[in-house]
């Protein structure tokens, strides 16, 4: 007789209503995180929105804060509802922001996610505030971490993957997605201040202040952008070699997606000629969907490591 493997039964949460808020975020300010999340199955579907809302609603906390002494206080302001959460002590008001941290806190007690990866991810929101250029990519490596690689970590933990290995691939991938980020955000970092842009790279392609204040699309700049799209796309191959250890139940694919997606946007600014002043580079709903097809291939080439399971 061939004994089958047995998975545990899903279980509803208690307040479905929380995860529906938690939902209702993701859906209006996270086209491509929407897009893939549909295939997850429903329990991890429901814990990846909550991650994402309270994501999103430190970045808006922080983000829409008059000043910077504001927007610190809101850190601080964060760091106790954390701890909040973490001890059990939920907000009780029905609005959408209180039924989103519900469903967050029962999101971590159930993935095991440790307190600490959401402590890092606030240390990135106080570098945006303290530091307006990176060195060289050692220092803004760092960075991607706080603000992107860490996001990596967590959503290794709401699909069931605890493998060290798995994480350092995951964090590759977040990396990669947050250099997509600061490559289709150029103009809009430089009217907040900020040059994410490595200040070694720059000089040493030739790429001066006046040139990016003037939203000049170089030779020069060019260059520069092609070497860093390079950077990027290295950081999703080696991101890729981790999928095949996160379980096949729809959460590899879900990676998958993400990664196919986001590695989109800099085939788009190739095709925009590297024009990032004048036009934000971004994939339509078509497009997207065109890239299932790599999605899907890349859930099939053998990589080595753990597999996950399911």
């Amino acid at each position: 007789m061939v004994n089958l493997p047995t998975f545990p039964a899903y279980t509803p949460p208690v307040h479905q209503s929380d995860f529906a808020a938690a939902r209702a975020i993701c859906k209006r300010h996270a086209k491509s995180f929407y897009f893939a999340s549909h295939f997850l199955p429903k329990q991890k579907r429901l814990y990846a929105y909550a991650v994402y809302a309270f994501c999103r609603l430190l970045d808006d906390a922080v983000d829409e804060a008059p000043d910077d002494a504001s927007r610190m206080q809101r850190l601080i302001a964060f760091d106790e509802t954390l701890d909040a959460l973490y001890a059990g002590d939920l907000p009780k008001d029905p609005i959408e922001q209180d039924a989103a941290l519900r469903a967050f806190a029962t999101t971590v007690k159930e993935c095991q996610i440790p307190k600490k990866l959401f402590q890092e991810l606030a240390e990135g929101c106080r570098m945006d505030l303290t530091v307006t250029q990176y060195a060289d990519w050692p220092a803004l490596k760092n960075y991607c971490y706080h603000v992107a690689g860490v996001v990596g970590v967590i959503m290794c933990h709401v699909f069931d993957l605890h493998d060290a290995a798995a994480h350092a691939r995951a964090i590759d991938m977040g990396n990669a997605m947050q250099i997509t980020n600061i490559l289709r955000d150029v103009a809009e970092d430089l009217k907040m201040g900020r040059v994410y842009l490595p200040q070694d790279d720059l000089a040493r392609f030739g790429v001066t202040p006046a040139t990016l204040s003037a939203g000049q699309v170089t030779p020069q700049f060019v260059a520069m952008m092609q070497f860093e799209i390079q950077r990027s796309r290295d950081l999703y191959a080696a991101g890729a070699k981790g999928l095949m250890m996160i379980p096949n139940d729809g959460s590899r694919f879900t990676a998958a997606v993400m990664s196919t997606v986001y590695g989109g946007i800099l085939d788009a600014i190739e095709k925009q000629n590297y024009d990032v002043f004048t036009r934000r580079a971004r994939l339509n709903g078509l497009q997207k969907l065109k890239r299932l097809i790599a999605a899907r291939a890349l859930t099939r080439t053998p990589s080595p490591g753990m597999a996950g399971r399911g």
